[in-house]
């Protein structure tokens, strides 16, 4: 990733969780705390739900911060060619067609990270939440999970990070297929309208840069940096 862009990016998220430590509970927040003063099951949903509310918000704000270089990593080239009586072809002018499809597949490309990451992380923080609660503190007891709240965040965040790689995997393996997919729609829908020729033939050239490794390590390397959040930890104990 280009360091004057990524650096920035990571003193805004810095400045996003110190912000967010100073800001008094939220409502959501609020109704967890009700929930875990309760005890029992109530007491493991409400460590769940904060998990999922700090957590979920951690990792969007992370993909927000690099979908831009993701999108920079894909490459869209067109060529058209035009039948002229249907006998010569002649190469037609596609760039503003080109320009036109690169920003419909960078809208495609944020949908789909959006799409992945809560498909393969953050669908599954109330299970691995319950999971390592019920390993920490099998009668689900206030007491213990307050005692153990450091313990209760390592272990969920492990089971995450463990999902993040799953989710690089995914994103690696199959990018390149969907874009090229979506680029056929979208050549289909504006070829006619910005060429104004229902005779042209375009084609495309789609590859996606090695730099996705650079960044899509970013991306890990900002989440483990932010996942072990320690307003939770402290909202945990102070119950």
């Amino acid at each position: 990733m280009r360091i004057s862009s990524f650096v920035p990016a990571i003193l805004a998220l810095g400045l996003f969780s110190a912000t967010t430590q100073a800001l008094p509970t939220i409502p959501q927040q609020q109704d967890a705390v009700d929930l875990l003063k309760r005890g029992g099951s109530n007491a493991v949903d409400a460590v769940a739900k904060l998990f999922v509310k700090v957590q979920t918000s951690i990792l969007l704000e992370a993909c927000a911060h690099i979908e831009a270089d993701i999108c920079a990593d894909v490459i869209v080239k067109l060529n058209a060619k035009v039948s002229v009586l249907e006998l010569v072809k002649v190469n037609a002018n596609v760039k503003d067609l080109e320009v036109r499809t690169k920003a419909a597949v960078d809208v495609d490309v944020k949908a789909k990270l959006r799409a992945d990451i809560n498909a393969v992380v953050i669908a599954k923080i109330d299970a691995h939440v319950h999971a390592v609660v019920a390993k920490i503190c099998p009668n689900g007891d206030s007491a213990c999970i307050k005692k153990n709240a450091h313990a209760i965040v390592v272990n969920v965040v492990a089971l995450i990070k463990i999902d993040i790689e799953k989710l690089i995997v995914k994103i690696k393996a199959e990018l390149e297929a969907h874009v090229k997919v979506r680029v056929g729609v979208h050549i289909k829908d504006l070829s006619v309208n910005v060429l104004g020729l229902a005779n042209a033939h375009v084609s495309a050239i789609v590859r996606i840069r090695s730099d996705i490794n650079i960044h899509l390590k970013a991306f890990i390397d900002l989440c483990v940096s932010l996942l072990v959040d320690a307003k939770l930890i402290a909202d945990i104990q102070a119950i």
